[in-house]
C-alpha cells in the first residue's frame, strides 16, 4: 500500500520515536500495531534518517528513525504514543498480535469508563505504545 492509497486527511501531529534496531521497530509498528510504512529513508550504512508509518485508515501516523545515530534521532529518548483504532475490534486484533509477538505488556486489554477497549505495551527500545478507541475531548 502506498501513501496515495491511504485515506485523507493526513495527520497534522506526528509523534516521533527513535529505535536502536529500526528494523525490529518497523516490524513492531506493522506486525503488532497494524501501521503501514509510507516512507523509509536510509543512509548508505543502513541508518534510518527518516521513516513514516500511518494507520491504514489514515487517522494518525508516527515518524521514526535510528536512535543514537546521525540526524535528529540521536537525542530522542523513549516516547509514549497513544494510537486510536477505529473500533474495539481493531484494538482487540492489535492486542492479539501483541500477545503473539511476545512484547512486554504494561496494561492488558481492558475497558475504562471512557474507552471500551484499551491496552499498553512497550517495544524493544522502551517506547510505550497504548491503543484504544478514545478520540479525546
Amino acid at each position: 500500500m502506498s501513501t496515495h492509497d491511504l485515506p485523507a486527511p493526513r495527520p497534522a501531529v506526528w509523534p516521533s520515536v527513535g529505535f536502536t534496531d529500526v528494523d525490529a521497530g518497523t516490524r513492531f509498528l506493522t506486525d503488532v500495531l497494524g501501521f503501514v510504512v509510507t516512507a523509509l529513508h536510509r543512509e548508505d550504512d543502513g541508518t534510518v534518517v527518516h521513516g513514516e508509518a500511518r494507520r491504514p485508515d489514515g487517522d494518525g501516523g508516527v515518524m521514526f528513525g535510528s536512535r543514537g545515530k546521525t540526524g535528529d534521532w540521536g537525542a530522542l529518548g523513549a516516547a509514549g504514543v497513544y494510537v486510536v483504532a477505529p473500533d474495539a475490534a481493531g484494538v482487540e486484533a492489535a492486542w492479539q498480535r501483541a500477545q503473539a509477538a511476545g512484547v512486554e505488556v504494561l496494561t492488558p486489554l481492558h475497558a475504562t469508563d471512557y474507552d471500551p477497549a484499551t491496552f499498553a505495551v512497550r517495544d524493544n527500545d522502551g517506547n510505550l505504545w497504548s491503543m484504544g478507541t478514545y478520540l479525546g475531548e
